[in-house]
């Protein structure tokens, strides 16, 4: 394929990425993106992407890769002598009150300036 293929092809060449233009498509009651294949293994995206907005622009990346994977089966092997034994020793801790719990939580003013 021609250098000229691979960037009509989908907007690389030589790894680099080149401006390209997609269309927005009604796609049931939503939209879709639709970008070439070469485009998304380029970027590492997969069948879920995780999708924000930074000063009005669409941002897509790679989905996280989800950080508790395997707990569900991890905690399934933990001994239920270990589990026992750790509810015992935060009996007291559940136990304590808290001091927001009688004040309400409130977020902090000024914490965020982003609109969403």
């Amino acid at each position: 394929m021609s250098w000229l293929g691979i960037l009509v092809g989908g907007g690389l060449r030589f790894g680099y990425l080149w401006p390209m233009h997609a269309r927005i498509e009604k796609m049931g009651d939503g939209f879709g993106l639709r970008l070439p294949k070469r485009l998304l293994e380029t970027c590492g995206l997969g069948a879920e992407v995780s999708v924000t907005v930074r000063d009005k622009t669409l941002v897509i990346g790679p989905a996280p890769t989800g950080a508790r994977i395997g707990w569900a089966e991890a905690s399934q092997n933990i001994p239920q002598e270990a589990l026992d034994r750790d509810y015992e020793e935060l009996q007291a801790f559940r136990e304590m009150p808290e001091e927001w719990d009688a004040h309400g939580w409130q977020w902090p003013e000024g914490c965020s300036r982003e609109k969403v």
